[in-house]
């Protein structure tokens, strides 16, 4: 019996158990669908932050920050140690030919907006005019923070158009207009709104939005100096600032060159902490390796399932051989050698993972794609995750079905004639 009459006598045989023959197939299904979900959810999701980090300057985005040093005395930072805002203006004139935008914040504090009666909650940010650059925020009334917001201590602050139509209808007619604040901490502030943003969620966040019904976004920015001095702070200090470089600036070199002259012209007698500088592409290498862990993390799971299904394959391929025993016997009394006996049943095997792994990368591509429908993004499963996937399942074919059809192939003819 040739290949073909072996695939056709296994297809004959599920056709005639079939809710056995689907019961058998549905741990494959479950595995190899969860496999493609799972690598089609993980290309959405490196899209969705590619999205980000293209729209906060790609690759030119670099941080830096005050840090612990290794041999620190202490393990604690002083006020003293914080970057002040005279260090960055430094580093703005000192390396002006390399930097397109500066982007500063200087912290956020929670408090309470009250409308009609209601209280909403907000959350208040002390930005420069830089931050709107970088996190490319669209202004659809008015304007942003300004620098002379910044240098001049101004109470103004930039709303977002839910806020704006929800106190005063329409995004325009909110500049110009006040708010009043009560912060968590008890204090209460005043300030004039200069600009309207238009609120915008992508992906995940924004479907969890949608389904909570939460039309509501409690964002405000204001000037960083307004902000600390409201904080009691009369200095303007930060545990950390963003640069945007110029295209065609190599990012790791000038991020040695900013962190070398910040920590010898301010952090020399410094024993404590020094500079630290983090690039774009590295934050976004260590996200990579965070979302390939949690793949491959949820994959062992994935395949645990696949382990259950393959031997849920070899239980049932042994039910097989033993209800086709005196089938068996009648073929190897007509000459049928062992190996053709062995290789019916693998083959049947085969097909069984095989039909379940087809059925299981198409499940897996519709699950994938209903997560990309919600988060916004899409992304096809790879050629390499479907081929695997398919070379997958005939290894467990073969595998879990080895053994059934080896103990088919050692049948005693005699005995399996006389099997009722």
């Amino acid at each position: 019996m040739g290949f073909f009459e072996n695939v056709m006598l296994a297809i004959s045989g599920l056709r005639s158990n079939k809710m056995r023959a689907f019961l058998t197939m549905l741990g494959i299904i479950i595995g190899i669908g969860s496999v493609i979900a799972i690598s089609t959810l993980g290309s959405i999701m490196e899209n969705s932050v590619m999205d980000i980090f293209n729209s906060q300057g790609g690759a030119n985005l670099v941080g830096f920050q005050i840090s612990m040093k290794e041999d620190a005395p202490r393990d604690y930072i002083m006020d003293d140690d914080f970057i002040t805002g005279d260090m960055i203006h430094d580093v703005e004139q000192r390396f002006a030919e390399d930097i397109d935008v500066t982007v500063l914040s200087s912290g956020s504090s929670s408090g309470k907006m009250n409308i009609r009666r209601r209280e909403y909650d907000i959350t208040l940010y002390g930005v420069n005019a830089g931050y709107i650059r970088q996190s490319m925020t669209k202004v659809i009334a008015g304007r942003y923070v300004s620098e002379k917001d910044c240098d001049q201590l101004r109470s103004t602050c930039v709303i977002s158009d839910k806020q704006a139509k929800k106190i005063f209808g329409s995004e325009r007619g909110a500049v110009g207009k006040t708010v009043s604040l009560t912060m968590n901490d008890g204090n209460m502030i005043d300030l004039t709104i200069v600009g309207v943003y238009q609120y915008q969620l992508s992906g995940m966040m924004s479907a969890m939005v949608n389904m909570m019904g939460e039309d509501w976004n409690g964002e405000i920015y204001m000037p960083y100096t307004t902000f600390n001095r409201f904080q009691g702070s009369n200095e303007d200090k930060f545990y950390y600032f963003t640069l945007n470089t110029k295209t065609g600036v190599d990012a790791e070199n000038f991020c040695k060159e900013v962190k070398s002259y910040i920590n010898n012209s301010y952090y020399r007698d410094n024993d404590a902490v020094e500079i630290m500088y983090m690039t774009a592409q590295s934050q976004m290498d260590m996200i990579g390796q965070v979302l390939g862990m949690l793949q491959l993390a949820i994959s062992v799971i994935a395949g645990i399932s696949l382990l259950v299904g393959g031997i849920g394959v070899m239980n049932i391929m042994l039910v097989s051989v033993t209800e086709r025993t005196r089938e068996i016997g009648v073929r190897k009394a007509m000459g049928a050698p062992n190996s053709a006996i062995r290789m019916q049943f693998i083959v049947e095997s085969i097909i069984i993972c095989l039909i379940g792994g087809v059925i299981g990368i198409l499940f897996g591509i519709l699950l994938g794609n209903i997560a990309g429908l919600i988060v916004g993004t899409t992304a096809p499963p790879t050629i390499g995750s479907i081929a695997l996937a398919v070379g997958f399942s005939m290894a467990i074919g073969v595998f879990f079905g080895y053994y059934p059809a080896n103990r088919a192939a050692k049948l005693d003819p005699i005995e399996a004639l006389r099997y009722e």
